[in-house]
């Protein structure tokens, strides 16, 4: 799997008051979200933050998973690791 840092599109705000419509900013907010990239498709992206090693009980597991959709993304960068030790 690649190491990738993908920078992407989220709505934002939601008010929990009335308030005057004039002033209201239209711009999207653009997120930064690093991981393991497990799935790589047409229409969406799957991260993984963490990563296990595969154990004599138990396969390779991941956790903290986040789908994003493809249209989102602004730029996708792939990451290289340091050499093990």
């Amino acid at each position: 799997m690649k190491l990738v840092l993908i920078e992407w599109q989220d709505s934002f705000g939601c008010s929990t008051d009335w308030q005057p419509l004039e002033g209201v900013r239209a711009k999207p907010q653009v997120c930064k979200s690093v991981g393991w990239l497990p799935y790589d498709g047409k229409d969406c992206k799957v991260i993984v933050p963490h990563i296990s090693s595969a154990h004599d009980n138990t396969a390779q597991q991941g956790c903290g998973d986040m789908t994003i959709p493809t249209k989102a993304i602004v730029k996708l960068k792939t990451l290289s690791l340091p050499l093990s030790r």
